[in-house]
């Protein structure tokens, strides 16, 4: 339960900053209730990115030659990018505090953010040990 804890307190605070980063674009803009709006994207994003995942899990696992190999890695991102959009989607119907305008806006905060979440799933792991360490605990083993 406390890996659980610390896991989403990493993901909210990752996500205000990611939000906050997104709002300089043109387009995409934060207001008041930005908290509120940082725990819809986090639930979204933990909600939908492992249904997305899983759905295509065993698609890109059937075949191992280079061309499959290439078709799954370019499904991967493409997944991303859908799940990223869907993911902001959520968090603008859900939240008053979150505004996306325009196309410009809708595929800047998409890619910006999926590039953040690229980041964000190299570096949970280190963050999360770490924060188990400072709290006195043992680190856990990593993602399920």
């Amino acid at each position: 339960m406390k890996s659980l804890a610390v896991r989403i307190a990493i993901a909210l605070v990752f996500n205000a900053i990611t939000l906050w980063v997104a709002s300089v674009l043109p387009g995409v803009r934060l207001g008041a209730g930005f908290l509120w709006a940082v725990v819809v994207f986090t639930a979204a994003t933990l909600l939908v990115k492992p249904a997305v995942l899983g759905l295509l899990h065993g698609h890109l696992t059937t075949r191992r030659d280079r061309s499959s190999w290439l078709r799954g890695k370019a499904a991967t991102l493409s997944a991303g990018l859908l799940t990223t959009l869907a993911v902001l989607v959520i968090t603008s119907l859900f939240s008053n505090a979150f505004r996306i305008t325009g196309v410009f806006g809708w595929v800047a905060a998409t890619v910006v953010i999926w590039l953040a979440s690229l980041i964000y799933d190299f570096v949970d792991d280190g963050l999360e040990a770490r924060a188990h360490q400072f709290l006195g605990g043992t680190a856990g083993t990593g993602k399920p």
